[in-house]
């Protein structure tokens, strides 16, 4: 490192901590993986995309499960996965979202682009707590983070 640059320390709180990211394949899921594998956590990378994930979890040490998060028992599939490889799961970090291009103004958007949006977007974050607390139940400690996007505020990302 030379005298110009400054080294961002890191806090390492989440050594020894299994945490399972949905959309770690890109933007704010595979910065989440990033920050959370240099906080020391084992990191489960879930998307739908297999490439993208699969690029995620070796990047950061992590497994790679591919998963539809509007499929139920894909999503009880995923987090059995992270706690039979690791032995816990401590953080969910429901972040897969999607923005197509068919889901525009109200006026022009199609009802099956609607619900799409609305089952990737909102009923995921609903299967993957779901799927989640029993884990963190019985361990007696566990962490929920669900994101949301601009979207959420404006109403329409256009």
């Amino acid at each position: 490192m030379s005298e110009t640059e400054t080294e961002t320390p890191v806090c390492r709180r989440l050594v020894g901590r299994t945490a399972v990211i949905t959309g770690a394949g890109s933007g704010i899921g595979l910065a989440t993986a990033r920050r959370f594998a240099s906080e020391g956590a084992r990191v489960v990378c879930a998307d739908i995309d297999a490439s993208a994930g699969k690029a995620a979890a070796d990047e950061v040490g992590g497994l790679y499960v591919q998963v539809d998060v509007t499929d139920q028992e894909q999503v009880e599939a995923l987090f059995k996965t992270a706690y039979d490889t690791y032995g816990s799961v401590d953080v969910a970090f429901n972040n897969a979202g999607i923005s197509p291009p068919d889901d525009d103004s109200i006026l022009t958007t199609g009802l099956d682009a609607w619900k799409r949006v609305q089952e990737v977007n909102l009923t995921s974050v609903y299967l993957c707590c779901k799927a989640a607390l029993p884990y963190m139940q019985r361990q007696g400690r566990g962490s929920i983070i669900n994101t949301a996007s601009f979207v959420a505020v404006m109403g329409a990302a256009t």
